[in-house]
């Protein structure tokens, strides 16, 4: 299960880390990487798990997807509802704990998780339960803190510090999330990639240093950028 409150308590003030140069450099270079492995949409039912305040299932919608998104945090739901109201967009919108959602077996062609399963206390309960939601031959892909990253490093001592969600998170390494996806027993081969190879503070993104970091990290050091990524198909 994860903690409703936790995000509800974020929720007003969640949407602004997006519009500061590091968070809006980070949110490019993720999405970018995240619809790579997510590829075609058009026409797809998808469902967007731990949506938050529904900023990939903006873009899932507006890509052509069928969309539901659901939310443990009834807060952020209400942002991500009025947001895609003023985009005229239709996207259905459920609170629920990812480890027990609302919805038949089988129902979507594609399932998309951000930033969520390193929030929950039982990931592999998770995973699990997203599987069940897929169809066969259906693509599942995720995005999350990454373990093996200096970043994480860093959100860890930030944390310690002063109050922030990353004291709740369990950042996954590579060889973690490949473990976990083979632990459920429902999925194929796991493809895995990762970005953001800079330091999270403002400085890392002013200058063209971020750009060349951002290349030498994924040619030198794979797998070890602050964002994870991983697609597999359900058997």
């Amino acid at each position: 299960m994860t903690d409703d409150t936790l995000f509800d308590s974020k929720a007003e003030t969640y949407d602004n880390w997006y519009m500061t140069p590091l968070g809006a450099y980070e949110d490019e270079i993720e999405r970018s990487l995240m619809f790579r492995h997510i590829g075609d949409v058009r026409g797809k039912t998808v469902l967007d798990v731990g949506c938050g305040t529904g900023l990939y299932s903006i873009r899932l919608a507006e890509a052509g997807a069928d969309v539901t998104a659901a939310d443990i945090s009834a807060k952020m739901l209400e942002i991500a509802r009025t947001k895609s109201q003023d985009r005229d967009q239709y996207i259905w919108y459920d609170q629920a704990d990812m480890t027990e959602l609302p919805y038949a077996d089988q129902t979507f062609d594609m399932v998309v998780s951000v930033n969520a399963l390193e929030f929950v206390a039982n990931p592999l309960e998770a995973l699990t339960e997203l599987a069940r939601v897929l169809r066969r031959g259906g693509k599942i892909v995720v995005g999350v803190l990454n373990g093996d990253s200096p970043y994480a490093d860093a959100c860890r001592e930030q944390a310690l510090q002063k109050e922030s969600v990353y004291r709740s998170a369990h950042f996954m390494s590579s060889s973690d999330l490949r473990l976990l996806f083979h632990r459920t027993g429902l999925f194929g081969a796991l493809s895995m990639e990762s970005c953001v190879y800079v330091v999270p503070t403002e400085e890392s993104v002013q200058d063209r240093t971020a750009v060349r970091n951002e290349f030498l990290g994924r040619l030198f050091r794979p797998l070890t950028g602050a964002f994870l990524v991983g697609a597999a198909r359900k058997r």
